[in-house]
């Protein structure tokens, strides 16, 4: 049965082909207009995005979690159905003359609704083309039966006018020199650095986990609700940092493979000001990364 046209179109996710020839396929584009194109940002205690809506294939999106690196993120409203390789261009617009295509690498697209998800590398390449006015494209074969050839294209168009926003937003999130692999949080009572049952059962596995081969290096990052002196907030979290690396280092934990930092009050879970905010806040998180 042949298969209906509008079903192929929906079908045709975000998949890159290598190579685009083939005589008499058809040619499907995936933009905003130049009157549609937006970037707008969405604003969180724990995490910023830079979205881009695009018609009829779906959103792209660079995203930065408390924590973690920027990373970029493509999802389309129809899942795809396979895995396929990628490849991305970066074109110059109609209104940039002098500008060549550039070649970006290759990635492999999953299956679900997002499909490509890049690392922060990629990630801050797709950042530096659009800044730059160029405009990052997606070329692939259909998933219904790889006929027509596809693209999908990111618009530079007003990418520069949401940038302070966004810049604005991710500077207030932690930021951490590595890449976690995997993390856990710890709390305590108020105005307090002693550990409670629950929070050593935590450690206890934590440190029974590392004895048992996983050879990461552990990151303790201290905090403190919003109560009291910054000063005092700060040596406070210092101190709940400093009394889960004595337990882990009691429980077998080796001391140089544990580092310790604070923030006080600073970088708040929660940023309301009421009870149930303040006791997310008073925290230790535990960050594993690789050596």
């Amino acid at each position: 049965m042949e298969i209906p046209d509008s079903l192929r179109t929906a079908l045709a996710a975000a998949v890159l082909l290598p190579s685009m020839s083939g005589a008499g396929a058809a040619v499907r584009h995936y933009q905003a207009t130049l009157e549609a194109s937006r970037w707008r940002v969405e604003a969180a205690h724990d995490r910023c995005a830079l979205v881009h809506e695009i018609p009829r294939f779906g959103q792209a999106r660079f995203e930065q979690r408390s924590g973690r690196r920027l990373q970029f993120v493509l999802s389309a409203d129809l899942a795809p159905v396979d895995d396929r390789e990628a490849r991305i261009v970066s074109q110059p617009p109609q209104w940039k003359f002098g500008s060549d295509e550039r070649e970006l690498g290759r990635v492999r697209l999953v299956q679900g609704k997002t499909p490509l998800r890049v690392p922060r590398e990629q990630a801050l390449r797709l950042y530096y083309e659009l800044e730059q006015g160029m405009a990052p494209a997606f070329l692939y074969r259909d998933w219904a039966d790889g006929q027509d050839r596809m693209e999908v294209r990111l618009s530079p168009v007003r990418f520069r006018e949401a940038l302070p926003e966004f810049l604005a937003c991710t500077r207030k999130l932690v930021y951490l020199d590595f890449e976690p692999v995997g993390e856990q949080t710890v709390y305590f009572t108020t105005d307090s650095a002693r550990l409670s049952r629950a929070t050593r059962r935590v450690l206890e596995k934590l440190a029974r986990d590392y004895r048992g081969g996983n050879r990461l290096r552990i990151v303790l990052g201290g905090h403190a609700d919003a109560r009291g002196t910054e000063d005092y907030n700060l040596d406070l979290s210092r101190r709940r940092a400093a009394r889960v690396a004595r337990y882990l280092v009691s429980r077998g934990v080796p001391r140089k493979a544990i580092e310790s930092r604070f923030f006080g009050e600073t970088f708040p879970a929660d940023p309301d000001d009421d009870p149930e905010a303040w006791a997310r806040n008073r925290r230790v998180t535990v960050w594993f990364a690789e050596n």
